[in-house]
């Protein structure tokens, strides 16, 4: 399946887009993980958590922020 453009909602990264691949049923997958940005290089980064939201009307797919995991 070829990869779908969606668009980051909530947190760090609200209102950026990225690829993400696609399920079985040609949808985005459910849960995409992102690192967050250190200032230290040697930190191990929280990942940024997105859950697939809703499609607009558009046809362009978003993801909602829903927290961090260490």
């Amino acid at each position: 399946m070829p990869d779908i453009r969606v668009r980051l909602r909530g947190g760090p990264q609200d209102g950026n887009e990225v690829s993400v691949p696609a399920d079985g049923s040609g949808k985005p997958v459910p849960r995409l993980t992102l690192p967050a940005r250190t200032r230290n290089a040697q930190a191990v980064p929280p990942q940024l958590v997105y859950e697939r939201g809703r499609r607009g009307p558009d046809g362009t797919w978003t993801f909602d922020y829903v927290g961090a995991e260490t």
